[in-house]
């Protein structure tokens, strides 16, 4: 049968449709897809293009965290990879955080056969160098830090089709309290809310929020996200504790240790929604009461020291105590994380005692209190604040200072021992003024921070208790609410160890340079550079009336990657100087040598690389990408920082939109596609014309 009009078989017809419209699909294909974003995203590489806000999103093919964990000391490799799948050749920008102690010294950038290596510089300076070579179209990588736990990699003139792995290198030391050792890996970030008046001049960011007068950097740490994107990580951790353990796990994700002759390994395949943390426990008879690892770089000898002070039993009679519980109500909490907070907050008020008076603060745009000042901790007053917990909704910003302000307006009753337990995200972007504000109004009273949700501002939780003389704890699920409460009650209860001092032998720089305030279940941590490593470290303090000293021989201790560590902790200690409002300009000086010496990332130095051989031709032009963040597990992110990319097609077709999120796959396969269904259509048509049918 013909088709009409045409002397034509039907089912020429129709396969002459399909390749019509595969070539067509071939034109779409093959196009760069631009997406309209205005920020950068987090842990994805971004593709600029030459027009202002306009982006292509990369493919990602794979993240892969490796970790070493020997004795006190981690040593991480991130490995990003992602393949240019377009015909441009491209800049690729992306996101992504680390702990907030990393002591971040490496970076590498492998493009098709090019190795480069990062090298350290001042900041400007190395954001110049970086220009530089991105306008004359050479290979170059420029990482910089917005905050401790957050970072910022770019990379130029990316040719198309071309595989790109970013790999940064850190140490961090772990984390040790009550028995138990614990790594946390940071794979999400929680939107930040970034107080203050928008600043006159251009935002120097891409991101949602613009800068303003209390955080100048706004645009720069706020990211968009987008529902239903999901980003995968591969973590591989290899854990030699060097004792044997009871038990190894992860609290949020599942994992399977293996033996691997004395250490274990786990590995795990996940997605950047939740953060990873993983725990072990040595046996009961196996928990150190010291440790110490050293090193000697270019004839300077350091020293990671880690001495765990006597329990001491609670007082048969607690003193009398003045509660303040600040519950952060903003809109970033919505979702679990505001189930989380109030369930840790009704069991706070559960262990309230008569002896004990208290108030609640809570706050989003503003801040309110419960009560006009403390009341007593009597039954109807804890049941009546129980159930005003429960009425408590997430909305709004987050407007930290003014819980401040309003828990701590008034000194405690005479005899009272002032405690503030602070349960929040902590996503803010004014974290040093929040410090400054800490110390300036606790006044003798002691803060302890409960970071609440999948992925909580760990810098902030940990510098805040640290300013204000506390301890942290997180609860990152709704089924161990009960038992970091249960911790964090513990650390109330008992006695605080303070007077802590230590013996070093002379021309010793140790680091933080006063330890401070030990609670239940928490080690002395000290980074320390000494003139030889034959040498015993001491360590006194007392409580209650109680004096106790431990010490410990340096001359046998393992070796270790101590050095970076101890700059780490000398950069963290003169920006803590800064805060509190030393000379901003000589500790920057010194911040900048340090880590310039030490080859460290900070604020105010960055790593860059540059390949001096030009790889892109003078006639191309530069393009970019850009894929927003994975909102994090149970958390609702505003409308308004969501990103549902705009597709512009470039090519034959016209510009067109879609309500999904664009394909960047090669066009390969569907090539491969056409010109099989044309061969085939090639034959049939020499079939049909030997039978005279056309």
């Amino acid at each position: 049968m013909k088709a009409a009009g045409k002397g034509l078989p039907a089912a020429f017809v129709w396969a002459g449709f399909a390749v019509v419209w595969l070539v067509a699909g071939l034109a779409l294909a093959g196009a760069a897809v631009k997406v309209d974003l205005e920020h950068l995203g987090s842990g994805e590489l971004l593709f600029t293009t030459e027009q202002s806000g306009v982006y292509v999103p990369a493919t990602k093919v794979a993240t892969r965290v490796e970790t070493e964990i020997s004795g006190l000391v981690a040593r991480v490799s991130v490995q990003q990879s992602f393949r240019n799948d377009s015909d441009a050749w491209v800049e690729a920008v992306y996101v992504f955080p680390l702990p907030e102690d990393a002591a971040v010294d490496q970076l590498k950038m492998v493009i098709g056969e090019r190795v480069i290596v990062g090298e350290v510089q001042p900041r400007e300076q190395a954001r110049q160098t970086y220009e530089k070579a991105r306008g004359e179209g050479q290979r170059a990588s420029l990482v910089e830090q917005q905050r401790p736990n957050m970072f910022t990699t770019s990379v130029a003139n990316i040719a198309p089709g071309e595989t790109v792995v970013v790999e940064i290198g850190y140490s961090e030391v772990l984390d040790y309290r009550g028995g138990v050792f614990s790594w946390r890996f940071p794979l999400a970030i929680t939107p930040r809310y970034t107080p203050g008046t928008p600043l006159p001049q251009q935002s120097d960011g891409r991101g949602f929020a613009p800068d303003t007068d209390q955080v100048p950097d706004a645009s720069r740490i706020t990211p968009h996200y987008a529902e239903g994107t999901q980003h995968p990580v591969t973590l591989r951790v290899r854990l030699n504790a060097g004792f044997p353990l009871n038990k190894i796990e992860s609290r949020y994700h599942e994992v399977q240790p293996a033996r691997e002759g004395d250490a274990y390994l786990i590995e795990l395949e996940t997605t950047t929604a939740h953060d990873f943390e993983l725990v072990w426990n040595p046996g009961v008879a196996r928990v150190p009461a010291a440790a110490a690892f050293t090193e000697e770089v270019a004839g300077e000898h350091y020293a990671l020291v880690m001495l765990m002070p006597p329990t001491l039993d609670p007082p048969r009679e607690r003193p009398a105590r003045e509660l303040i519980f600040i519950i952060d109500t903003s809109g970033s909490m919505e979702g679990t994380s505001m189930e989380q907070a109030k369930q840790a907050l009704k069991l706070a008020l559960e262990r309230l005692t008569p002896r004990d008076r208290f108030n609640v603060v809570e706050f989003d745009n503003e801040a309110r209190a419960f009560f006009d000042r403390s009341a007593a901790a009597d039954r109807a007053t804890v049941l009546m604040a129980k159930r005003l917990v429960d009425g408590l909704v997430a909305d709004g910003g987050t407007e930290m200072a003014k819980a401040i302000q309003l828990a701590l307006k008034e000194p405690p009753p005479a005899g009272y021992l002032r405690q503030v337990v602070f349960i929040t995200d902590g996503s803010v972007g004014n974290e040093a003024y929040l410090f400054g504000l800490i110390e300036k109004l606790l006044l003798g009273a002691n803060l302890f921070t409960v970071g609440i949700g999948s992925a909580p501002n760990s810098y902030f939780m940990r510098k805040a208790a640290e300013f204000g003389h506390g301890s942290y704890t997180y609860i990152g699920d709704v089924a161990e609410v009960a038992d970091k409460m249960q911790e964090l009650f513990a650390m109330l209860e008992h006695p605080v160890l303070t007077g802590i001092r230590m013996v070093l032998p002379g021309g010793s720089e140790v680091y933080p340079a006063l330890v401070p305030n030990l609670y239940l279940g928490e080690p002395v941590v000290v980074s320390i550079r000494l003139p030889t490593l034959n040498s015993v470290v001491a360590i006194h303090g007392e409580s209650n009336g109680h004096t106790w000293a431990r010490s410990l021989n340096l001359a046998d201790a393992p070796r270790g990657r101590i050095a970076l560590v101890w700059a780490r902790a000398k950069v963290e200690s003169l920006k803590d100087a800064m805060i509190r409002g030393g000379d901003a300009e000589k500790l920057e000086q010194e911040i900048t040598r340090v880590a310039l010496a030490h080859h460290l990332i900070t604020d105010y130095t960055s790593l860059v690389a540059v390949d001096r051989t030009p790889a892109r031709p003078s006639g191309k032009a530069l393009q970019t990408d850009e894929v927003p963040l994975q909102v994090p597990e149970g958390q609702k992110v505003p409308p308004q920082i969501l990103k549902r990319p705009v597709v512009t097609v470039r090519g034959a077709f016209a510009a067109a939109e879609t309500s999904g999120y664009p394909t960047t796959a090669t066009a390969a396969p569907l090539r491969m596609l056409t010109g099989a269904l044309a061969l085939l259509l090639a034959a049939y048509l020499l079939r049909l014309r030997r039978r005279g049918l056309v």
